[in-house]
């Protein structure tokens, strides 16, 4: 069954040598609490074969103003890139083996299996052996940490400043983007390393250099790798609400506002005194972090056969999500049999108005082609009151000169 889940298990070919040890903290914007904001993640962590897949989805908030809950979106989104991961992994261990866990594909499964209203930004990372992949759609995203300082990161894809490419049901958004335009990333991981993933709630907030700092400190200070992720989840989504609560805080978002007005021709805007002295000093002018749901993932590259422990421990908490996403997951379907409905009932109208233009064209292609009923000969032969009745029996008028009637009879069709 497809909401039927037990342990689930991701890993590569053969059991990996690394895995990856995650924790995860998600704090949602203030007005969102009692929803549990608009943000998703999933994490399967395998003691026993090792590897490991995340990721993080976030709904776009601007579906609120038609009605729409994003977080469910995302978190079905999220639920699916996980069926998938595992769907995946099973396959590439059956005995007809296989290529293992595509992130890309992986992406794509879940826009194809998420058939609701609203719309979600996604990233999904995956480790096979020593290689970490991802495929990346919108401005959520993740770094490598390696010894104090980001080593690999991705990037955002948006249309513009504040608009980023996102998924959506195609069905319901012709114009959405596809998954299968993602961006992908690889790079060769060694033990020791953070994989840091996040919303845009993170990396709005918080500078790179931050980000490695504060999980760097954090994970150090915890006893085991499994604690370590936690930790540096928690401490990475605090330092991030408190800087969005900080409006003279010269964040990434402000920084990028600024830079967007100036690309547009006009000036980043100083604001009051502390925005004066921010542009002289070479920030943008509209100081602020960006309040927003804050979602963080951070993954500890460990070798497997040494972090058993650890490992169990990350596994118990990726399990305890993936079942709080099964139960929306299963919630999702009485909208998915509303969403089901008002798709056919947009084919069947559809189709009847194609069928209509059809037939409408075809009426006039007919008309357009069709000799006329009376060659001019026999109109000019025509007295008036034979003319008045044949344009009087179809119907055309019949008051007006004589030669305007029979011009309006010689150009009646036969059909």
């Amino acid at each position: 069954s497809r909401r039927a889940r037990g342990r689930r298990a991701v890993a590569t070919t053969a059991s990996s040598k690394l895995s990856l040890c995650v924790g995860a903290e998600n704090i949602p914007h203030p007005d969102k609490l009692t929803k549990g904001g608009e943000d998703a993640w999933f994490a399967v962590v395998d003691a026993a074969r090792g590897g490991g897949t995340f990721g993080v989805a976030d709904g776009v908030g601007g579906f609120n103003d038609q009605g729409v809950d994003p977080g469910l979106y995302a978190r079905v989104l999220s639920y699916e890139a996980l069926d998938a991961a595992c769907k995946a992994s099973s396959a590439s261990r059956g005995p007809f083996g296989g290529g293992g866990v595509d992130p890309k594909r992986v992406a794509m499964a879940a826009q194809a299996g998420t058939k609701l209203p609203g719309a979600a930004t996604m990233c999904v990372v995956t480790l096979d052996g020593a290689s970490l992949k991802a495929a990346n759609v919108g401005d959520s995203g993740f770094r490598v940490v390696r010894s104090g300082a980001v080593r690999y990161a991705s990037t955002p894809s948006q249309h513009y400043f504040n608009c980023p490419y996102q998924l959506a049901y195609e069905e319901l958004a012709k114009d959405c983007d596809s998954a299968s335009d993602a961006d992908v990333f690889s790079f060769n991981v060694k033990e020791g390393d953070l994989v840091i993933a996040g919303s845009d709630g993170l990396f709005d907030n918080v500078f790179d250099e931050e980000i490695v700092d504060v999980a760097t400190r954090a994970f150090a200070s915890a006893g085991d790798a499994a604690s370590g992720a936690q930790a540096a989840a928690t401490a990475l989504a605090k330092v991030a609400r408190k800087h969005a609560e900080d409006k003279k805080y010269d964040s990434p978002y402000a920084r990028e506002a600024a830079k967007s007005d100036t690309d547009k021709g006009g000036a980043p805007k100083a604001v009051g005194l502390f925005g004066g002295l921010n542009k002289m000093l070479g920030g943008g002018g509209n100081l602020g972090g960006k309040m927003d749901d804050i979602t963080v993932v951070v993954a500890g590259v460990v070798t497997t056969a040494s972090a058993q422990s650890e490992l169990a421990q990350s596994e118990a908490l990726c399990e305890a999500n993936t079942k709080k996403l099964a139960v929306v997951r299963g919630q999702a379907s009485v909208e998915e049999t509303k969403v089901a409905r008002t798709v056919a009932l947009r084919k069947e109208m559809d189709s009847a108005f194609k069928e209509s233009v059809a037939k409408s064209e075809a009426t006039s292609k007919a008309v357009a082609n069709a000799k006329p009923e009376f060659t001019r000969a026999q109109v000019d032969a025509m007295d008036a009151p034979t003319v008045r009745k044949l344009l009087q029996e179809r119907g055309l008028p019949t008051s007006g000169k004589l030669e305007r009637l029979k011009d309006r009879l010689a150009e009646v069709k036969a059909l």
